[in-house]
């Protein structure tokens, strides 16, 4: 079975611009925390072992909710500032042991309530030693990190990065925790620029549809994420 982490490291500062005063992670979708609903999905798909990262300013307040709202978990919190997605990305690889799997989310990325389970069911059948992307045809995003697929039907990816593709990244990720050698002594300015180097090096990339995926980025988003929840069955 995979381990598993959670990306809660932004600043959330367009929130902060329009007055929220909560950690964006504490934001309430449909009258529950993005960091929960985050949480409830991967204990649906049957991961046990959940590794967070938060910034210092919202640790303790973070963390307070975790053990009140899951008090049957054991989290592994890690309380840090860092300078990148890519950063907060490999901090919580390395807190991971080598011969494990990670699956890997944003606590912004809103889907289809189960879809997460599915993602697993069918990442279990692809090469344990590669990495396997979560990928959306719905683009709402200012700056998208597309992928070309392989015509043959596959899901191997042929191409990540550019002004288009057959899909865009939707903040969910599934690789070896060994795969941060590859990345070793090297800055990245964002997560995109440490995949895109990992593809360069030969790394085989394969895709799994999540359907339409709602990344929470603004205030608006709220309001958007409610209503795609809404509007899907939320299944067992």
């Amino acid at each position: 079975m995979f381990s598993s982490g959670i990306i809660a490291a932004g600043h959330g500062s367009r929130f902060k611009d329009k007055g929220f005063t909560y950690p964006k992670p504490l934001l309430k979708v449909a009258g529950t925390e993005l960091l929960g609903r985050a949480i409830t999905e991967l204990k649906k798909a049957g991961v046990k072992h959940i590794r967070i990262i938060f910034r210092n300013s919202i640790c303790d307040k973070c963390t307070s909710y975790l053990k009140k709202s899951f008090p049957e978990i054991c989290f592994q919190i890690i309380c840090k500032d860092t300078s990148s997605s890519a950063e907060s990305f490999l901090t919580i690889l390395n807190a991971a042991n080598h011969d494990e799997r990670m699956i890997i989310t944003t606590v912004d990325s809103i889907f289809t309530p189960g879809k997460l389970r599915d993602f697993i069911e069918q990442a279990q059948k692809m090469p344990s030693d590669g990495v396997i992307l979560g990928v959306t045809t719905y683009i709402d995003d200012e700056k998208p990190l597309y992928v070309k697929l392989s015509r043959d039907g596959d899901s191997k990816i042929t191409a990540i990065g550019g002004n288009d593709g057959d899909a865009v990244t939707c903040g969910v990720y599934l690789l070896p925790a060994r795969i941060t050698k590859k990345a070793k002594d090297k800055k990245y300015s964002a997560l995109r620029a440490f995949l895109s180097d990992l593809f360069l090096q030969g790394i085989e990339f394969r895709a799994i549809d999540m359907g339409k995926v709602i990344d929470v980025d603004r205030p608006e988003d709220l309001i958007q994420a409610e209503e795609f929840l809404r509007s899907n069955a939320i299944r067992d």
